[in-house]
């Protein structure tokens, strides 16, 4: 066996498997003392990352050396790894405490995330298409920290993989923490930190005023079970995205499954592409602090179960007026509900302005949009308005499949002002269609959702046509051509557990 020193440093561990469980993962749990082995170092300060091997039946021989803390000895002869038995499939590596130096993960071995891991002192972790990395439990997390970059690239056949460390057909939403970017692009509040890690130095910072921060680049990136509630409004999501800014790229990047949002924009102005957000528990999409980035080919899909708004949309909380103000760009959006979603399709709130044009929005059982707070109404009273919903379809919502707006409420429910989302919908110029079928083919099967409405669909009319900086060609409603390329084949899938 061979143990690696990366000059790391091993955290404080923030959670664990849940006990059930815990007892079919045989040695998979957080820390070293789980490991099953004795590894170099092992319970003193250093080894972070440790080879196990292929994954074959055989075992490493824990070696005669020292016994960990308490008697450092002279690290043993270590073994020699055992056999691998009748496989020859990829190594294991666990993985924890922080990547100071540039690093480079491969798909001949998978990664284990022991704990919460971060990238730090401007490193950057390069991740080979075709990689798998497990998350270890629910205190584990990559974290990419102000200053360092995660280069994930995968492509459609050999797309990178985060997923659970639970064995298939146990997995379950909320295994692990999920992955975080942390850039220097501007928010709307001071001294941010990253929500689901206690403050830990400079490690859960974010923003500041390079608008061009660069996070890193994510391409053809599932992330499976993940995002875990510690606390009340204290979480980690799928993927979260803080202060990260332009040079930032996000195309192709599926999250399923995961126990809060699937993905969470904390300020900037990162761009997002061609998202697939499937089966998510919280809200879909949410952004908060200022984000004024843009978005394009967003597919979302709620499944039979408890779930969130499509969109929650916040400015600033408690403070709304602040500046930036929340104002994405967003086109071509397939917004599908399914009998579990709690909240309308889209819930835009707490001064959140922006610019939303050629969606579908369907199948959401509360309405398709709800407009909140009087920081957000105000920015549809100007001209041109701030907020906006244009070019879009909305069937199928609300108890009666008519309810595409929020019903007006009054006294303690009136959380608008009596602003009317009916009329403002329906506002001419934005050109909206309300009641036409998509005809979105199969958006009711939560293992093989097929989303591309035929080429006769309306959807393939009434679109209006992207700015410059967007794919302009994409004219059409939604986030698929009718008739078109599914530009999610080859490298999603949709797991039960």
């Amino acid at each position: 066996m061979k143990a690696h020193h990366l000059s790391f440093t091993r955290p404080q561990l923030r959670g664990s498997l849940p006990a059930a469980r815990l007892s079919l993962l045989g040695r998979v749990t957080l820390g070293c003392a789980a490991l099953g082995f004795i590894a170099t170092g092992c319970g003193g300060d250093d080894p972070t990352i440790v080879d196990t091997g292929a994954a074959g039946s055989g075992t490493a021989s824990a070696g005669t050396g020292g016994t960990g803390a308490s008697t450092a000895g002279t690290g043993g002869t270590g073994g020699t790894g055992g056999s691998a038995g009748e496989s020859s499939g990829p190594s294991e590596q666990h993985v924890s405490g922080e990547i100071t130096a540039d690093a480079t993960w491969n798909a001949d071995t998978t990664y284990i995330l022991d704990d919460l891991t971060y990238v730090v002192q401007n490193a950057t972790l390069t991740i080979e298409p075709g990689t798998t990395i497990k998350g270890g439990g629910v205190g584990s997390a990559l974290i990419v920290t102000r200053g360092s970059r995660l280069v994930a690239e995968g492509t459609a056949a050999e797309p990178i993989v985060f997923t659970s460390n639970i064995p298939e057909g146990l997995r379950d939403a909320g295994d692990w923490g999920g992955v975080a970017l942390l850039g220097a692009a501007a928010v709307n509040v001071e001294g941010p930190q990253l929500e689901g890690i206690e403050a830990l130095g400079d490690r859960g910072s974010y923003g500041g005023t390079a608008d061009d921060s660069n996070c890193g680049s994510l391409k053809y990136v599932r992330i499976e079970f993940a995002g875990f509630e510690f606390s009340t409004d204290n979480e980690l999501n799928g993927l979260t995205l803080a202060g990260c800014g332009t040079g930032t790229t996000v195309d192709y990047v599926q999250v399923h499954r995961g126990s809060d949002d699937g993905i969470e924009i904390f300020g900037g102005k990162a761009d997002i592409k061609h998202m697939v957000l499937t089966n998510i528990q919280d809200d879909s999409l949410d952004w908060d602090f200022g984000w004024t980035g843009r978005a394009q080919f967003l597919a979302i899909r709620h499944d039979e179960a408890t779930s969130d708004a499509g969109f929650e949309a916040d400015n600033g909380n408690p403070s709304t007026d602040v500046s930036p103000r929340s104002a994405p760009t967003i086109y071509n959006v397939t917004l599908v509900g399914g009998e579990g979603s709690t909240s309308p399709g889209m819930v835009l709130r707490r001064g959140t302005w922006g610019s939303i044009n050629n969606a579908i929005v369907t199948g959401f059982p509360v309405s398709g949009v709800d407009i909140r707070d009087a920081f957000s109404v105000d920015g549809t009273e100007v001209d041109p308005p701030a907020l906006s919903i244009a070019n879009s379809i909305f069937f199928q919502n609300g108890a009666e499949g008519t309810e595409h707006a929020d019903a007006d409420g009054d006294g303690d429910d009136d959380d608008d002002e009596s602003f009317d989302e009916n009329a403002f919908l329906r506002t001419e110029a934005f050109a909206n269609r309300f009641d036409v079928d998509p005809q979105l083919p199969d958006a009711a099967n939560a293992t093989a959702p097929n989303l591309v409405p035929p080429a006769d669909s309306p959807a393939a009319t009434g679109g209006a046509t992207p700015p410059a900086g967007f794919d302009v060609t994409a004219t059409y409603v939604g986030a698929f051509e009718p008739g078109g390329t599914d530009w999610t084949d080859g490298w999603t899938a949709y797991p039960e557990n």
